[in-house]
């Protein structure tokens, strides 16, 4: 795992191992930091943690601490000003990190560089630029061109395309309707299809994917990915929405459920 060499920020959340323990102390090594210590007082635990503290601070433990003192002359840190939400993101944000060290390891490995080299030209200038590197990894999926951002040689640029797509598995939506669509139109059914065929274009250039299925008239089911799943269900309602104002051209009408 690569290691930082600056001080952490005063505010910033971090990982840390407890490495000593002593009556009103806990001494921890800062695990993103290269050959970095913090103390964590009893004045920055909560109540439970102090009459335990032997018990809960085990030489080993690993703990998510906030900074509240960072300089030259020392690092202390909080554990009562962390809450479950700010601790459960770091925890998260480390297990990334891992695997975009580890991207980078096994692109450096099939490039046959030398890992240093390697983190030099993929891992600090997304450090310096991001502060961290799996979300950058995390866009490039769906968006290739950022990696034009790195200025790399065609093959290792390749290699990292490659082992990227592999590692990481943007979560998609997956949304299911149940869709009637008639139309007293005289080549009503002629109509249909074509909005039908309007509704797999639109979701495309939406950049989703839609598989509609005959059930039985005027029953339709409809199944749309996407990976954006934020948006996804803004863009199905967009899509009703344009199918409807179709429908109601040759004296149609459109109904849909979603199917939980």
């Amino acid at each position: 795992m690569y290691l930082r060499e600056e001080l952490p920020e005063v505010g910033d959340f971090v990982i840390a191992t407890v490495d000593n323990i002593s009556a009103h102390t806990v001494e921890l090594n800062l695990d993103e930091y290269k050959e970095l210590k913090a103390a964590l007082h009893t004045k920055e635990m909560h109540r439970k943690q102090v009459r335990t503290l032997r018990v809960f601070f085990k030489i080993g433990r690993k703990i998510v601490g906030k900074v509240v003192r960072s300089n030259s002359s020392g690092i202390e840190l909080s554990i009562r000003k962390v809450g479950a939400g700010q601790e459960k993101t770091k925890e998260q944000e480390w297990k990334n990190e891992k695997i975009a060290d580890e991207i980078i390891s096994f692109t450096a490995k099939q490039a046959k560089v030398d890992y240093d080299k390697v983190f030099e030209k993929i891992g600090k200038p997304l450090l310096k630029k991001y502060g961290l590197i799996y979300p950058f990894f995390s866009e490039t999926v769906s968006d290739i061109p950022l990696l034009n951002e790195l200025k790399l040689d065609k093959k290792l640029k390749e290699t990292l395309l490659s082992i990227i797509k592999n590692r990481i598995k943007i979560p998609t939506a997956n949304l299911k309707f149940k869709v009637l669509i008639d139309s007293r139109a005289p080549n009503g059914l002629e109509e249909i299809k074509k909005v039908i065929e309007s509704a797999e274009e639109f979701a495309e250039k939406e950049g989703g994917a839609l598989t509609i299925k005959y059930i039985s008239a005027p029953e339709y089911r409809f199944e749309f990915k996407h990976s954006d799943r934020k948006n996804a269900s803004k863009i199905v309602e967009d899509l009703f929405n344009y199918l409807s104002k179709q429908l109601n051209k040759v004296t149609g009408k459109l109904e849909f459920t979603e199917i939980k």
